[in-house]
């Protein structure tokens, strides 16, 4: 489904809105998050959302589909404060992403940012659904730019 350019921009600012108020409450106030609402986050046609933070800045991007936020709810808040929370672990990702391959054979950083990568996204999903349950969810009307 394609949404107009309107329609996403009406999006991004409702999400923005949102993760202003998670932001605060995840004690993240510091990043900058620029908000992209798209079809299909990192390219996938299965991924709810991906957020890439920048090196050595608080700044990232969180790109969420369309879906994810039409359908709002429990999913939404469990989806974002899921990327909301890698924030917190950006530089223990950065040793495994930026350090260790100058380190390791390609198979063996393979192997081990794989383990790394996997565990870790089961660990923060568990997170997110603990802490999600504790913060606010989405509220904005279907049908209007709040």
């Amino acid at each position: 489904m394609s949404i107009t350019h309107a329609e996403k921009g009406r999006l991004q600012k409702k999400v923005a809105r949102y993760v202003w108020i998670l932001k605060e409450k995840m004690w993240l106030d510091r990043w900058l998050i620029n908000i992209l609402v798209t079809e299909y986050p990192g390219q996938s046609d299965t991924t709810l959302a991906s957020i890439s933070p920048t090196n050595a800045r608080y700044e990232a991007e969180l790109e969420i589909a369309t879906r994810a936020v039409e359908a709002g709810g429990d999913g939404l808040r469990h989806t974002i404060v899921h990327e909301l929370l890698h924030l917190w672990y950006r530089d223990s990702s950065d040793i495994f992403r930026l350090a260790l391959p100058m380190e390791l054979s390609n198979s063996a950083y393979t192997l081990l940012w794989e383990s790394y990568r996997q565990t870790f996204e089961l660990m923060i999903d568990e997170m997110a659904g603990a802490w999600s349950e504790t913060l606010p969810l989405p509220s904005w009307p279907k049908d209007s730019d709040e």
